[in-house]
Protein backbone atom coordinates (compact mmCIF):
# COMPACT_ATOMS: atom_id res chain seq x y z
CA UNK A 1 0.00 0.00 0.00
CA UNK A 2 1.27 3.29 -0.99
CA UNK A 3 2.08 6.08 1.96
CA UNK A 4 -1.27 9.02 2.02
CA UNK A 5 -0.39 12.16 0.18
CA UNK A 6 -0.64 15.01 2.49
CA UNK A 7 -3.34 16.93 1.53
CA UNK A 8 -4.47 20.83 1.56
CA UNK A 9 -7.60 21.57 4.16
CA UNK A 10 -9.48 22.67 0.59
CA UNK A 11 -9.14 19.13 -0.42
CA UNK A 12 -10.63 17.56 3.10
CA UNK A 13 -14.32 18.29 1.44
CA UNK A 14 -13.37 16.14 -1.24
CA UNK A 15 -12.15 13.56 0.60
CA UNK A 16 -15.00 13.17 2.70
CA UNK A 17 -17.05 13.19 -0.09
CA UNK A 18 -15.81 9.96 -1.60
CA UNK A 19 -15.36 8.03 1.73
CA UNK A 20 -18.92 9.24 2.19
CA UNK A 21 -19.66 7.56 -1.15
CA UNK A 22 -17.52 4.45 -0.90
CA UNK A 23 -19.33 3.84 2.79
CA UNK A 24 -22.69 3.74 1.28
CA UNK A 25 -21.95 1.67 -1.36
CA UNK A 26 -20.18 -0.60 1.30
CA UNK A 27 -23.37 -0.81 3.32
CA UNK A 28 -25.64 -1.00 -0.09
CA UNK A 29 -24.01 -3.54 -2.14
CA UNK A 30 -21.25 -5.23 -0.29
CA UNK A 31 -17.33 -4.40 -0.15
CA UNK A 32 -16.50 -5.73 -3.20
CA UNK A 33 -18.64 -2.96 -4.93
CA UNK A 34 -16.50 -0.41 -3.79
CA UNK A 35 -14.19 0.22 -7.44
CA UNK A 36 -12.47 3.03 -8.28
CA UNK A 37 -14.76 3.53 -11.28
CA UNK A 38 -18.17 2.83 -8.82
CA UNK A 39 -16.83 5.88 -5.96
CA UNK A 40 -16.37 8.16 -8.57
CA UNK A 41 -19.55 8.00 -10.28
CA UNK A 42 -21.28 7.97 -7.37
CA UNK A 43 -19.90 11.89 -6.91
CA UNK A 44 -19.19 12.61 -10.51
CA UNK A 45 -15.39 12.83 -10.14
CA UNK A 46 -13.11 11.20 -12.92
CA UNK A 47 -11.23 8.05 -11.62
CA UNK A 48 -8.00 10.17 -12.09
CA UNK A 49 -9.23 12.50 -9.67
CA UNK A 50 -9.82 9.91 -6.88
CA UNK A 51 -6.69 7.86 -7.60
CA UNK A 52 -5.35 11.62 -6.58
CA UNK A 53 -6.24 11.62 -2.91
CA UNK A 54 -6.74 7.27 -2.87
CA UNK A 55 -4.11 5.80 -5.06
CA UNK A 56 -5.20 2.35 -4.64
CA UNK A 57 -8.50 0.80 -3.46
CA UNK A 58 -6.64 -0.45 -0.60
CA UNK A 59 -5.51 3.19 0.22
CA UNK A 60 -9.43 4.13 0.14
CA UNK A 61 -10.54 1.42 1.67
CA UNK A 62 -8.21 1.87 5.13
CA UNK A 63 -8.98 5.52 5.19
CA UNK A 64 -12.44 4.34 5.28
CA UNK A 65 -12.01 1.99 7.81
CA UNK A 66 -9.87 4.47 9.66
CA UNK A 67 -12.51 7.20 9.73
CA UNK A 68 -15.05 4.74 11.03
CA UNK A 69 -12.90 3.44 13.80
CA UNK A 70 -12.04 6.71 14.88
CA UNK A 71 -15.77 7.29 15.58
CA UNK A 72 -16.26 4.47 16.91
CA UNK A 73 -13.49 4.73 19.90
CA UNK A 74 -14.78 8.12 20.38
CA UNK A 75 -18.18 6.82 21.11
CA UNK A 76 -17.46 3.65 23.05
CA UNK A 77 -15.11 5.75 25.48
CA UNK A 78 -18.26 7.32 26.19
CA UNK A 79 -20.40 5.03 26.27
CA UNK A 80 -18.06 3.24 28.93
CA UNK A 81 -18.30 6.76 31.20
CA UNK A 82 -21.26 7.09 31.02
CA UNK A 83 -23.69 6.54 33.86
CA UNK A 84 -24.78 3.64 31.91
CA UNK A 85 -21.96 1.83 31.02
CA UNK A 86 -23.15 -1.60 29.74
CA UNK A 87 -26.52 0.19 28.50
CA UNK A 88 -24.96 2.18 26.45
CA UNK A 89 -22.19 0.23 25.29
CA UNK A 90 -25.17 -2.55 24.06
CA UNK A 91 -26.46 0.01 21.82
CA UNK A 92 -23.43 1.68 20.35
CA UNK A 93 -22.65 -2.56 19.75
CA UNK A 94 -25.85 -3.35 18.23
CA UNK A 95 -26.33 -0.20 15.70
CA UNK A 96 -27.36 -2.37 12.74
CA UNK A 97 -25.47 0.54 10.24
CA UNK A 98 -22.31 0.82 12.29
CA UNK A 99 -22.26 -3.78 12.63
CA UNK A 100 -22.89 -4.02 9.04
CA UNK A 101 -20.41 -1.93 8.20
CA UNK A 102 -18.04 -3.92 10.85
CA UNK A 103 -19.43 -7.27 8.40
CA UNK A 104 -18.21 -5.41 5.23
CA UNK A 105 -14.69 -4.68 6.70
CA UNK A 106 -14.34 -8.27 8.18
CA UNK A 107 -14.98 -9.73 4.97
CA UNK A 108 -13.22 -7.28 2.80
CA UNK A 109 -9.67 -7.95 5.16
CA UNK A 110 -10.24 -11.96 3.83
CA UNK A 111 -9.06 -10.27 0.84
CA UNK A 112 -6.72 -7.03 1.42
CA UNK A 113 -3.68 -7.65 3.56
CA UNK A 114 -3.40 -3.89 4.58
CA UNK A 115 -6.92 -3.40 5.63
CA UNK A 116 -6.54 -6.95 7.79
CA UNK A 117 -3.55 -5.16 9.56
CA UNK A 118 -5.49 -2.09 10.47
CA UNK A 119 -8.53 -4.24 11.51
CA UNK A 120 -6.22 -5.85 14.32
CA UNK A 121 -4.74 -2.32 15.74
CA UNK A 122 -8.27 -0.86 16.01
CA UNK A 123 -9.85 -4.60 17.60
CA UNK A 124 -6.93 -4.47 20.38
CA UNK A 125 -7.53 -1.07 20.68
CA UNK A 126 -10.99 -1.12 21.43
CA UNK A 127 -10.76 -4.10 23.55
CA UNK A 128 -8.59 -2.83 25.79
CA UNK A 129 -10.22 0.52 26.74
CA UNK A 130 -13.63 -2.10 27.42
CA UNK A 131 -11.67 -4.48 29.56
CA UNK A 132 -9.55 -1.78 31.38
CA UNK A 133 -13.03 -0.01 31.92
CA UNK A 134 -14.96 -3.58 32.87
CA UNK A 135 -11.71 -4.44 35.35
CA UNK A 136 -12.96 -1.28 37.52
CA UNK A 137 -16.82 -1.48 37.21
CA UNK A 138 -17.75 -5.05 37.23
CA UNK A 139 -17.89 -4.90 40.76
CA UNK A 140 -20.66 -2.35 41.00
CA UNK A 141 -22.61 -4.91 39.16
CA UNK A 142 -22.13 -7.34 41.56
CA UNK A 143 -20.65 -9.39 38.95
CA UNK A 144 -17.45 -11.30 40.00
CA UNK A 145 -14.70 -10.91 37.99
CA UNK A 146 -13.16 -13.80 38.74
CA UNK A 147 -16.48 -15.73 37.41
CA UNK A 148 -17.03 -13.17 34.62
CA UNK A 149 -13.84 -11.71 33.62
CA UNK A 150 -13.68 -8.51 31.71
CA UNK A 151 -12.35 -10.23 28.70
CA UNK A 152 -15.52 -13.09 28.85
CA UNK A 153 -17.89 -10.10 28.93
CA UNK A 154 -16.23 -7.75 26.15
CA UNK A 155 -16.12 -10.51 23.63
CA UNK A 156 -20.19 -11.81 24.67
CA UNK A 157 -21.65 -8.14 23.99
CA UNK A 158 -19.41 -7.67 21.13
CA UNK A 159 -20.07 -11.19 19.36
CA UNK A 160 -23.69 -11.64 20.26
CA UNK A 161 -24.27 -7.74 18.93
CA UNK A 162 -22.00 -8.94 15.89
CA UNK A 163 -24.08 -12.16 15.49
CA UNK A 164 -27.65 -10.57 15.71
CA UNK A 165 -26.91 -7.75 13.24
CA UNK A 166 -25.54 -10.39 10.87
CA UNK A 167 -28.82 -12.35 10.79
CA UNK A 168 -30.65 -9.26 10.65
CA UNK A 169 -29.07 -7.57 7.44
CA UNK A 170 -28.37 -11.19 5.95
CA UNK A 171 -32.27 -11.73 6.36
CA UNK A 172 -31.83 -14.87 8.64
CA UNK A 173 -34.75 -15.93 10.74
CA UNK A 174 -32.84 -17.21 13.76
CA UNK A 175 -35.26 -15.85 16.46
CA UNK A 176 -32.63 -12.90 16.41
CA UNK A 177 -35.30 -10.41 17.87
CA UNK A 178 -35.80 -12.73 20.93
CA UNK A 179 -32.23 -12.89 21.44
CA UNK A 180 -31.52 -9.11 21.10
CA UNK A 181 -34.90 -8.04 23.44
CA UNK A 182 -33.59 -10.68 26.35
CA UNK A 183 -29.93 -9.24 26.13
CA UNK A 184 -31.80 -5.58 26.50
CA UNK A 185 -33.56 -6.85 29.17
CA UNK A 186 -30.66 -8.39 31.08
CA UNK A 187 -28.42 -4.90 30.14
CA UNK A 188 -31.63 -2.92 32.15
CA UNK A 189 -31.43 -5.30 35.04
CA UNK A 190 -27.66 -5.00 35.40
CA UNK A 191 -28.25 -1.02 35.32
CA UNK A 192 -31.16 -1.19 37.61
CA UNK A 193 -28.58 -3.33 40.26
CA UNK A 194 -25.61 -0.97 39.86
CA UNK A 195 -28.19 1.95 40.21
CA UNK A 196 -29.07 0.47 43.73
CA UNK A 197 -25.46 -0.30 44.77
CA UNK A 198 -23.99 2.96 44.14
CA UNK A 199 -23.83 5.66 46.62
CA UNK A 200 -26.23 8.48 45.99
Amino acid sequence: MTEPRRRRAATEEKVARVLDAAEEIMLREGHAAVTSRNVAERIGIGAPLLHYYFPTVDDLVVALLRRRSGRVVERMEAALASSRPLQAWWDLASDPRGTALFIEFLAAANHRPALKAEMGEVAREVRRTQMAVLDKILPEYDLDPEEFPPALIAATMQGLALGLVADEVAGYETAHKQARAAMSRLVARLEQRRAHRRPR
